[in-house]
């Protein structure tokens, strides 16, 4: 980011032009995104967008670190929320969430998830990153206590991101002979027996 906005006025501007970067990206798709594109949708002149933004690919990564904070932040509020409840009870919670985010705003995160091999090393991915790995130790601490820091960590790994990246794939290309229905059930079935399995292991 060139500037980072300081007062009220300026705050709101850049809200305008990230919010109608969104926009553009969820109707047109990320690859047919420009500046002007962002300033017609917005109302903010090309010339004011660049006092804040050198270029289409900082308005992007603004956007995608904002979203992957609020993204992490509502996971790890969901599962707060879900104290009470069994793990058998709260991955397909989770499973759910993942898919109702990815779909959301009109489908942005989707078209995003179209061209991720561009952002993959991106500071957004490794905040988001970084929030769910954070969320996978604390659930799976809370139902398997027994286990190490290492199996905590390991198990963390592996279930989050193969989850997620079942998901990313799913509902960025629709051809897989599955319905979203199936697919979240047997994610469901396929995390819960590796969590079973490694919970007798571990023991």
């Amino acid at each position: 980011m060139r500037k980072k906005p300081q007062q009220q006025r300026a705050k709101i501007i850049v809200d305008h032009i990230l919010l109608a970067a969104q926009q553009c990206i969820a109707t047109h798709g990320i690859l047919q995104l420009t500046t002007p594109k962002i300033a017609e949708r917005s109302g903010v002149a090309v010339g004011s967008i660049y006092q804040y933004f050198e270029n289409k690919e900082q308005i992007v990564e603004a956007l995608l670190l904002q979203k992957s904070e609020n993204l992490g932040l509502a996971f790890k509020q969901l599962v707060v929320e879900t104290e009470a409840q069994s793990i058998y009870e709260i991955i397909p919670i989770c499973i759910q969430f993942g898919f109702d985010t990815l779909k959301a705003d009109q489908g942005f995160l989707i078209e995003v998830f179209k061209q991720w091999h561009h952002y993959s090393q991106s500071e957004a991915s490794a905040v988001l990153e970084k929030h769910f790995f954070e969320v996978g130790m604390y659930l799976f601490n809370r139902y398997y206590s027994h286990w190490n820091f290492e199996i905590l960590k390991n198990k963390s790994f592996v279930i989050i991101n193969s989850t997620l990246f079942t998901i990313m794939r799913y509902v960025s290309n629709n051809n897989f002979l599955i319905t979203e229905q199936q697919l979240k059930k047997e994610l469901t079935l396929m995390i819960l027996a590796y969590l079973d399995v490694e919970s007798s292991n571990a023991k």
